[in-house]
């Protein structure tokens, strides 16, 4: 979709309400960044099994290996199916820009 993220295994306790897209924090070694993350499953893609990917706002890096914490911190909105990859990736676009309005940047 062109945007990078990384991607955290799901807790089994994660419940069907706790789905969503978050603003987030991750942390990385001792320092935090903020990021959007998404919980739950890829509607738009068919896919049932739940996800939980994060896109680190102004990021550049490489964090293969290294060990991430996340915390989420506002839910945004809720999971959604899109008629396209298309409209899905427009609507991961206005979520990034609100997101760094949420955090400032």
């Amino acid at each position: 979709m062109g945007f990078s993220t990384i991607n955290i295994s799901v807790p089994r306790t994660v419940k069907k309400d706790q789905w969503g897209i978050y603003f987030s924090l991750i942390k990385i070694a001792d320092k935090f960044y903020p990021g959007i993350t998404h919980l739950g499953p890829p509607k738009t893609f068919s896919i049932s099994n739940a996800t939980c990917e994060t896109h680190i706002l102004n990021f550049k890096g490489d964090l293969y290996g290294k060990q991430v914490k996340k915390r989420l911190v506002f839910k945004f909105r809720e999971v959604e199916k899109f008629p396209t990859a298309n409209k899905l990736k427009k609507q991961i676009k206005k979520d990034i820009k609100a997101a760094k309005k949420f955090f400032g940047l």
